[in-house]
């Protein structure tokens, strides 16, 4: 079979257009599917900082799984460690999260504590709109527990968002005596 210069070419564009499109496809999926939290990036892990007072503490992953709910770190869920970091009644706690964690949806999970009993609310953030928030403890509503969210790609099947991951503290006071644990609530003195 002999060619001619003309079918040469065109064989030689339709060569070098078909290797162009397997390396941008093949770079797509690479980049897409890399998995930060697996170590396949360079890039930190998911984190949050915690700022009470003078205090800055950095908050790694409870628990982190990748987008389908696999390679899970810790493996055992009963072997998660909640980090402590207390915010006593009358201070604020900044809360941020680390870029990763901004520029996809996440929750915000606060969990208060009133006179009238537990006091629990979840935010949406959207993509690449909150980075830090502001959470007060007081007397009448005392923070106990602060939880961020990442949500997972699988769904439970009934419109309800999986969650990959979290990263969370247990915010409560030094001293605060909870309900149930030696009757009504009471706030430690202030010092």
């Amino acid at each position: 079979m002999n060619l001619n210069s003309g079918e040469k070419k065109a064989l030689a564009i339709i060569a070098a257009v078909a290797v162009a499109f397997v390396a941008v496809v093949g770079g797509s999926v690479a980049f897409l599917t890399k998995d930060s939290w697996s170590g396949d990036s360079d890039s930190e892990h998911s984190y949050l900082h915690l700022a009470v007072g003078d205090r800055l503490v950095r908050v790694d992953p409870t628990r982190m799984c990748d987008v389908f709910l696999e390679n899970c770190e810790p493996e055992d869920p009963a072997d998660a460690r909640i980090a402590r970091v207390p915010v006593p009644i009358g201070e604020s706690v900044v809360l941020s999260v680390s870029q990763d964690i901004a520029e996809w949806p996440w929750n915000l999970v606060v969990q208060y504590l009133t006179p009238n009993g537990p006091d629990g609310t979840v935010v949406p953030m959207r993509s690449n709109s909150t980075y830090t928030t502001v959470l007060h403890s007081t007397a009448e509503r005392t923070l106990i527990a602060i939880e961020v969210q990442l949500p997972s790609v699988v769904s439970a099947g009934d419109d309800t968002v999986s969650m990959r991951g979290f990263l969370a503290a247990d915010t409560s006071p030094e001293g605060l005596q909870l309900p149930g644990a030696g009757g009504e609530l009471s706030a430690p003195a202030r010092g």
